[in-house]
């Protein structure tokens, strides 16, 4: 998701550079409502990624110090 977002990013820049060369409003104006719009995506998407990521460590960190709980009641 990210690939497509950085992707349709690029392609708004390349138009609006293009809408700036021949000075066409028409095109100008929904691009930057586009850049807007996929950076505020992309932002919104590296924020959930991060978290799951977070979580994910957590958990892990859980099962580890469980397992240390049970080798520690073991050998005593």
């Amino acid at each position: 998701m990210i690939e497509g977002l950085v992707s349709v990013l690029i392609l708004a820049f390349l138009t609006l550079i293009f809408g700036l060369i021949k000075d066409l409003l028409i095109v100008i104006i929904p691009q930057i409502i586009l850049i807007l719009v996929v950076i505020y995506l992309l932002v919104r998407v590296r924020v959930k990624i991060s978290k799951a990521e977070k979580e994910k460590l957590r958990t892990k960190i859980d099962e580890l110090e469980a397992k240390i709980g049970t080798i520690g009641t073991k050998k005593e």
